[in-house]
């Protein structure tokens, strides 16, 4: 149909050729033509609904493609939200896949690439870790410190959860290494100047392993500084053996026996200087069998053990009794170490704690033997013999 000035000039819908108002049938191609009026009406019903129509199919469509793209993402964030529970646990093999899960259902998910990426650095972080675990037990310990640093130069970048718990991990690895190298450190060292820098590394490691290493190398400090005094001091040096003991001082500053050899070592070399000929002269005139007593048998052994420590080492504890009428002090008591074929494997001198016994007080004393080593057989038929005991009258 085509509208012209005038009236509606009709054609057949199935030929194209000009038709009349009424006609039934196309005088050109036979076929029956639709009343005018039904098609109108027809055609005017149809447009009246399709936008309607469209309007609804489209809302359709956009529904379920939201409700598709919905479930989708919630899958996606599931799979996010395990992967880091996972990460924060430590677990980071299987946070991994679930964050590259995540990103296989949603492509456009830039939390779980940068997640997948500081996983990915936490696993190359835990390899790293455990290859410094490796050196350390072959005791390159160099080596597994700088494998330690690259561990934590990885993680520097990152903050967080999984970043504080790599740090955890670097931290313990680095102290693991570090007490171990310690525990290294300190076999073989026999001497002060030895073992100091040993100690001084062990105090800045605030764990209780590290500190029970620091009081163990005190210890040892303390004996050899005792036993390196004893030595200038049966030699006459003073001076040496007071520098000697303000060495362990310094180390210990309360400790009593260091206190109380010091207080010996003075009173010695002031005996030494000031006092020797006066005490030969007064010796040489007593007469008293009191004071006789007094010089000559003041002090009595009334106890000897020794006992093997888990080191091998030799550890003597003795008694004595002051049978003196004054008080004594100073008390110092000569010693001999005897080994299993009966020769003589050490000496020295020992000194008895208190420093001043009254008539029948007691005092203690001990000491160790630290050079008897692997090579020595037999420790347990080794014995010790008190020579004799020196001492100084009030």
């Amino acid at each position: 149909m085509r509208l012209k000035a005038g009236g509606i000039r009709m054609y057949c819908p199935h030929c194209g050729k000009k038709r009349g108002e009424n006609e039934q049938f196309c005088f050109s191609c036979g076929k029956e033509l639709i009343p005018q009026t039904r098609s109108n009406r027809s055609l005017s019903i149809l447009w009246r609904w399709l936008p309607l129509m469209m309007f609804l199919f489209l809302v359709s469509c956009l529904s379920g493609y939201y409700l598709y793209e919905e479930s989708v993402t919630k899958s996606a964030i599931r799979s996010f939200e395990k992967g880091e529970e996972l990460a924060k646990k430590g677990n980071f093999e299987a946070a991994q896949k679930e964050f590259k899960e995540a990103q296989k259902r949603r492509a456009h998910f830039p939390a779980a690439e940068m997640n997948i990426n500081m996983v990915a650095t936490a696993l190359n972080v835990e390899d790293t870790l455990n290859q410094a675990e490796k050196e350390r037990q072959q005791d390159h310990y160099d080596e597994a410190l700088e494998l330690i640093r690259q561990a934590e130069d990885t993680t520097a970048a990152y903050k967080g959860e999984v970043s504080s718990h790599l740090q955890n991990d670097i931290a313990s690895a680095r102290t693991t290494v570090m007490v171990a190298e310690l525990k290294y450190d300190m076999k073989g060292k026999k001497s002060i100047d030895e073992l100091k820098p040993v100690l001084t590394r062990a105090e800045t490691l605030q764990v209780d392993e590290a500190q029970e290493i620091a009081s163990q190398i005190r210890s040892q400090l303390i004996d050899f500084t005792i036993n390196e005094a004893n030595q200038f001091l049966e030699e006459n040096h003073f001076t040496e053996a007071l520098n000697a003991v303000d060495k362990g001082l310094k180390i210990n500053k309360d400790h009593e026996k260091l206190s109380n050899l010091k207080t010996i070592i003075e009173k010695r070399r002031n005996s030494f200087e000031e006092e020797q000929q006066k005490r030969i002269e007064h010796a040489m005139v007593v007469a008293a069998k009191e004071e006789e007593m007094n010089r000559t048998s003041a002090i009595e052994l009334t106890d000897l053990k020794t006992e093997i420590t888990d080191y091998d080492e030799l550890k003597v504890t003795g008694q004595v009794t002051s049978k003196a009428t004054v008080p004594v002090n100073s008390i110092g008591a000569s010693y001999k170490v005897i080994d299993g074929n009966g020769n003589e494997f050490e000496q020295g001198e020992v000194y008895i704690n208190p420093d001043k016994l009254y008539p029948d007080d007691t005092g203690k004393f001990d000491f160790m033997i630290y050079d008897v080593g692997d090579e020595v057989e037999n420790l347990e038929e080794f014995t010790v013999q008190i020579d004799h005991f020196t001492w100084y009258l009030d």
